[in-house]
């Protein structure tokens, strides 16, 4: 049932007269509903639960950025993400479903509208979007059968080909309804399109983009698919090869992405301090090593952006003392130690390594010491989850709205990573390391990162330099040209540039890459990643014979996390 539906949970059981008499005539019913309230609402609620599974939920709903190493937990709960003790989750959550409902139930509404073409090549997208993201985490997921209410509380659990057969004929519908629409009529329906006010050319954009990412997502099933009637090559160089029928998002500015308002609790990020009240919940998601360990050797500017160097440097210096804490210089607090210690990080930038059995005390972090340094500074926080020896994210994650923070569905970045992979794997025409550099140009851009500007850190001098754009990017084009695996270097940068995305997690399963798994210090089986997100209470108790057919077609057939759907088989 959408968001907007009216519930009517009146008792029957008195006469006809008195069933009139207790109608309201003044009543908002569905029909009488102006759909584009409804687009509004699918937008929103696709940006603000998206952004939660991706990065800034609860550790019951997000725990792909600790399985890809961009963060990791401590003080409380790390063991459910660092060591992948993940709990079930249900699909069919208020938050995570309703969006991809009202993308539905605004399809319904499409007929005898204005602009119904654009309400339907709108709505087939985010239907296709959310698609891809519930049936790529959890695998078989109800499609045929889904959104029939009160009509079927049981729907059938499609399989996994099937859904994304559905999804490619989706955004297939999608280009087409779009293509054929000159303009939108309803100014009101312009306005209510806070993704793209209503400008064609970017919907357009936006799923045909998609329609790249599930083809690229389907490569390893490809004689499957074929022998289902989806050539994944074949339509995959269509698309690339027409760009006039089919656009697609390749600048940054043209990313399908919603800034957060912050003006209050149920529009603010949620790691801001509207919502995450309590600043120990923030500063208990602390940088990962793997992460942190890629981006200074490299120079590059995002870990500056992404991330905040440590509150309190540690330096070996003869302070006299085995430690000492002071201040420098310039003000700074630093921790001194007399010599080196073994597993003592002294980088102006520092990592949690990953599944540690006992992250609080990392990189010696000890409590007399953290009071000593807050004495010397109110900037060093020593309270719940403090750490002042490893670096917290950075500053842009704890506002209520950054123009730096934005729910991503697609960007321009991921596009062009697609398309280097599929010009490496001999699917289209163009140089994949051109792609690769356009890839990462538009991740640079979407960070507001520029030739020149002052956000690099220089791991041997700790000093904080310009960026040089082209030297960056000339030498990704070296190690790709020189690479044995030219893949690999794509899928590493890919990796970067899916921060705070699902991206990376889908694309590691598939190929492998970046290859990550041996970082894992103890985690629940060994060095293995997880595979997918279990089915919840929901599915299980109320739909217990649909759920098990599809618990039944997973390798081994168990509902867990370590489990194979289809795709991945």
């Amino acid at each position: 049932m959408g968001i907007l539906a009216m519930p009517f949970l009146l008792s029957l059981a008195g006469c006809q007269d008195l069933t009139e008499i207790n109608q309201n005539p003044n009543a908002l019913t569905d029909d009488k509903t102006n759909p584009a309230y409804v687009l509004t609402s699918v937008i929103t609620g696709t940006a603000s639960e998206l952004a939660d599974i991706s990065f800034s939920g609860n550790v019951t709903q997000c725990v792909a950025p600790a399985a890809m190493q961009y963060v990791q937990r401590d003080f409380l709960e790390f063991n459910t993400t660092n060591q992948f003790a993940w709990i079930p989750l249900n699909f069919d959550y208020r938050g995570l479903y309703l969006p991809m409902s009202n993308a539905s139930y605004l399809e319904k509404r499409a007929s005898g509208n204005v602009d119904s073409l654009f309400i339907k090549g709108t709505s087939k997208t985010m239907q296709a979007l959310w698609f891809g993201v519930q049936s790529s985490s959890w695998g078989d997921v109800p499609y045929s059968q889904a959104f029939k209410g009160t009509d079927n509380l049981q729907p059938a659990f499609d399989k996994q080909i099937d859904v994304f057969k559905g999804i490619l004929k989706d955004l297939e519908d999608a280009n087409s309804y779009l293509a054929k629409t000159t303009v939108v009529n309803s100014s009101v329906m312009i306005a209510a399109d806070v993704l793209y006010t209503g400008k064609l050319l970017k919907w357009r954009q936006f799923a045909n983009s998609l329609h790249l990412r599930y083809l690229m997502r389907l490569s390893g099933k490809a004689a499957e698919m074929k022998a289902a009637g989806v050539d994944i090559a074949s339509e995959f160089n269509k698309i690339v090869s027409d760009p006039a029928t089919y656009p697609l998002i390749t600048s940054s500015a043209d990313d399908a992405s919603i800034k957060f308002p912050g003006t209050n609790t149920t529009d603010s990020y949620t790691l801001g301090p509207l919502v995450t009240t309590t600043i120990s919940e923030f500063y208990r998601i602390k940088a990962a090593a793997t992460i942190v360990d890629y981006l200074k050797v490299r120079n590059d500017p995002r870990l500056t952006v992404w991330f905040k160097p440590v509150d309190v440097q540690t330096l070996v210096r003869d302070k006299g003392a085995d430690v000492v804490i002071a201040t420098d210089a310039a003000g700074k607090v630093k921790r001194y130690i007399k010599s080196y210690q073994t597993g003592i990080d002294t980088s102006l930038y520092v990592g949690l390594k990953i599944a540690l059995t006992d992250p609080d005390s990392y990189n010696n972090n000890v409590a007399a010491q953290r009071t000593q340094a807050a004495a010397l500074s109110s900037s060093v926080y020593n309270s719940g989850a403090a750490n002042p020896f490893v670096s917290y994210l950075g500053t842009i994650f704890r506002t209520n709205t950054d123009p730096l923070i934005k729910s991503v569905f697609i960007s321009a970045s991921e596009v062009n990573f697609i398309l280097a992979e599929a010009s490496s794997r001999g699917w289209i025409k163009g140089a994949a390391p051109d792609y690769l550099v356009a890839a990462v140009s538009a991740s640079m851009d979407q960070y507001s990162i520029a030739n020149g500007d002052v956000k690099v850190y220089n791991p041997s001098t700790h000093a904080i330099i310009a960026f040089n754009k082209t030297e960056y990017l000339d030498k990704l084009k070296t190690e790709f040209n020189a690479a044995a695996n030219p893949l690999e270097v794509i899928m590493q940068q890919k990796w970067v540039s899916s921060f705070a995305t699902m991206e990376s997690w889908f694309d590691y399963r598939r190929t492998g890459f970046p290859n990550i798994a041996g970082n894992i210090l103890n985690g629940s089986q060994g060095t293995k990643i997880p595979s997918r997100l279990m089915y919840g209470e929901n599915e299980t108790n109320y739909n217990p014979k649909n759920t098990s057919d599809a618990i039944s077609r997973l390798v081994p057939a168990t509902n867990d996390q370590w489990s194979k759907m289809w795709l991945l088989q």
